[in-house]
């Protein structure tokens, strides 16, 4: 999980550049007339973002034709996005490449590992139509994290996924991701939350929600698994070199060089688990 940036672009510019494209000079009318209600729900969703209770924001539970407000249906709304914002040929897509450059070094921050290919909603479009486009809403992320949340919905506090713009610094600083070494041929590295010292049940709670609405434990073992491939490689050289404990040395120095990166991550939690299991270090990592 990594922190971003909240958009600078204003809401009010970003709706009047996707309405000022639209050909149909009756739906832009419309749109204009729905304006004040998009408006206000971008106030409130970054009141409730703050103090982490988008759980309590009301879905829309039409259908695509039926009317959100002032005679706009869902599907207008959700053209927005879609047909003005996306297409690379659109004067809104220049917002739209905006806000997917904020991820540091293109990496997604649901992951940590993903590359940034597209916008995630984090209250999806399809239940919160009037957020189709709000900036606060729309984050850079990896194709496999926007698959994997799909069009979910917190109905607690303790059920919200993590949100960049908005995560409580403890969930960036403080480690909740473990890791734990399978004794298997070849060796094999499993992961899994852990609460930390302190933590309210409601944090913890959205660690483990997020944690697993990402099926971060099999992708990241996926990632382990191609690392250990390597790995071996170089720890058979240093133990030929320096024998057990230099490469013990060499694995808790890949720990603390990954932890000054970043503390909630996939290779901080594998190498801390391979640096402290004398199983591995001690030979382990030559099985085959």
């Amino acid at each position: 999980m990594k922190s971003v940036d909240l958009p600078s672009i204003t809401y009010n510019d970003l709706i009047s550049s996707c309405i000022g494209s639209i050909d149909s000079e009756e739906l832009r009318n419309r749109l204009e007339t729905a304006l004040a209600h998009l408006l206000r729900a971008g106030v409130a969703y970054d009141l409730a973002a703050t103090h982490a209770n988008l759980f309590q924001t009301a879905c829309f539970t039409g259908n695509d034709d039926d009317v959100v407000v002032e005679s706009v249906t869902k599907k207008e709304l959700k053209n927005l996005y879609t047909a003005q914002m996306v297409p690379a040929n659109k004067p809104s897509r220049i917002y739209y490449d905006d806000i997917k450059i904020l991820a540091p070094l293109g990496i997604c921050p649901f992951c940590g590992f993903g590359h940034v290919k597209t916008l995630d909603h984090y209250l999806p479009k399809s239940k919160f139509p009037l957020l189709s486009i709000f900036p606060s809403n729309l984050v850079p992320c990896c194709t496999d994290c926007n698959k994997s949340k799909l069009a979910n919905v917190a109905v607690a506090q303790g059920e919200q996924c993590l949100h960049p713009y908005f995560s409580d610094p403890i969930f960036i600083n403080e480690q909740w991701i473990f890791a734990t070494v399978v004794h298997s041929s070849p060796a094999a590295v499993t992961f899994h939350v852990q609460r930390p010292p302190l933590w309210s049940d409601i944090n913890f709670g959205r660690v483990i929600y997020h944690f697993r609405e990402y099926d971060l434990a099999n992708r990241f073992s996926v990632q382990a698994g191609s690392e250990l491939a390597s790995l071996r490689k170089e720890l058979l050289i240093d133990f030929r070199t320096g024998g057990v404990n230099e490469v013990q040395r060499t694995l808790i120095k890949k720990e603390a060089a990954s932890r000054s990166l970043e503390v909630n991550s996939w290779k901080t939690a594998m190498y801390q688990a391979l640096s402290a299991d004398p199983w591995f270090f001690q030979g382990g990592f030559m099985q085959e």
